[in-house]
């Protein structure tokens, strides 16, 4: 089985929303096809006796159920079409596909996939049997329930999705996604590997180009996979691109050596490319960078001028400096596994914490730069990121970014000093901590739980 193929299954084993379908489906038919078969009821327990009918009448009735449900699902269908147009034209376009995973109609469907598999069975099964006339019907009374089951979920669904139009739960959503994406993908996929960024990858002019399989966004790097087929062909591999970003077929997106010089065999260069996986679209769930930009994406928007929602903007950098807290943690910058001698042998390019804290302000900074409050937002993430950064580099661009922030404030508090006289203060405190100074009670709790 190819590379492709084994990503597929497996993702189809960590999200079995289909296979859910499936199986709802088949318990449905053979539901249907058990019950058609029984034409007697003699135990009337607390529903009462079975409805009474001849074969005809009851698949009558049985597709009157089906017609009922395929219609109050098209409708509940085309009531959610608004809903995510408002959140694409509001906040993001990005987050069409975040509503469509997380939408509580997911959980409804499930039942009304059981019902029609119920009552399709039952129809078929009631057209085959000898007709025996006027016969008590457990099928249908089974019908019913179903029905009234799938109908009552459905309304409690989308009751729950109302709360899709808060902003509050869109920016939540869009967090988790992020978190998924670092700690539970690419931590994990970093995990027990001999990693050392002090140890960079240097090939040789002569190297082979490693190209793009196909056209699409690089949603993955198997690093474990890379790492064991380099040593398995005796090469070195550099991947020079990062998560995230677009390439064309057969576009240049890594080199390879063999150690002992000379060409690459073909065999190899194609080995190590089904190490990477090429998507048609970016997944949040597995590139933060997208995330944050759907975050910054929410916060731009407010701060446009068709909307004037300042608030909004900075309730989406409130999130943005959670993620970028978490960023921190992760082991940012080139990941390079290195064999027992300590020379690396694969090393790919990943996004810095710098390149994610100028993904995050610039546009707020852009849009918002007279607003106080987006500036004291933005004054909280370079406080968490000079806080939290490993990397000296790292520190002085949140350094850079206070200065930045410090400048404007400055340029507007002679004018409009009770405006900006808190964020003049705020800013004063940051200062100080980045100096060395003497930190608050909230800075020191927040110095706590930072990662070492």
């Amino acid at each position: 089985m190819s590379g492709p193929a084994i990503r597929r299954l497996r993702k189809a084993i960590r999200e079995p929303y289909w296979l859910l379908l499936l199986g709802m489906l088949v318990v449905g038919v053979v539901l249907g096809i058990w019950l058609a078969r029984k034409q007697t009821d003699t135990a009337p327990a607390y529903f009462g006796m079975a409805w009474e009918g001849d074969p005809d009448d009851t698949r009558s009735m049985l597709m009157g159920l089906l017609g009922l449900q395929v219609t109050v699902l098209t409708v509940v269908l085309s009531l959610n079409a608004p809903v995510i147009q408002s959140a694409a034209n509001q906040y993001s376009p990005r987050l069409v596909p975040i509503y469509l995973k997380s939408a509580p109609l997911r959980r409804a469907i499930p039942l009304f996939a059981l019902s029609t598999g119920y009552i399709l069975a039952a129809v078929r099964e009631l057209g085959v049997i000898p007709d025996a006339g006027v016969q008590p019907r457990p099928v249908l009374s089974g019908a019913f329930m179903l029905t009234l089951g799938a109908l009552f979920f459905l309304v409690f669904c989308m009751v729950r999705t109302f709360r899709f139009m808060r902003v509050e739960r869109v920016l939540g959503l869009v967090q988790d996604l992020i978190v998924s994406a670092t700690e539970r993908r690419i931590q994990a996929r970093l995990k027990r590997l001999p990693l050392d960024p002090a140890a960079p990858l240097a090939l040789p002019a002569d190297a082979t180009a490693l190209g793009a399989p196909t056209s699409g966004y690089l949603a993955e790097v198997d690093l474990r996979r890379l790492a064991l087929r380099a040593r398995k062909w005796g090469v070195r591999a550099r991947i020079c691109i990062t998560v995230g970003e677009y390439v064309d077929k057969e576009e240049v997106i890594g080199w390879v050596a063999a150690d002992g010089g000379g060409p690459v065999d073909a065999h190899a260069i194609r080995d190590l490319s089904d190490t990477l996986l090429i998507t048609a679209a970016r997944e949040p769930g597995s590139d933060p960078a997208l995330g944050l930009r759907i975050l910054v994406d929410v916060a731009n928007r407010a701060l446009s001028s068709s909307a004037n929602d300042p608030y909004t903007a900075r309730q989406a950098l409130q999130q943005v400096r959670s993620v970028m807290r978490r960023l921190a943690g992760l082991p940012l910058g080139d990941w390079n596994v290195v064999d027992p001698d300590g020379r690396a042998r694969v090393s790919v390019a990943a996004t810095r914490l710098r390149d994610f804290l100028f993904l995050a302000v610039d546009g707020p900074l852009h849009y918002g730069m007279g607003n106080p409050e987006v500036l004291e937002e933005v004054l909280q993430i370079a406080l968490t990121v000079g806080l939290a950064a490993r990397d000296a580099e790292d520190r002085a661009a949140a350094h850079a970014l206070l200065a930045r922030v410090l400048a404007e404030a400055n340029a507007h508090g002679a004018q409009e000093r009770d405006r900006f006289h808190r964020l003049l203060i705020e800013a004063d405190r940051v200062q100080a901590t980045f100096q060395g100074g003497r930190r608050t009670t909230v800075e020191r709790a927040r110095a706590h739980w930072l990662p070492d």
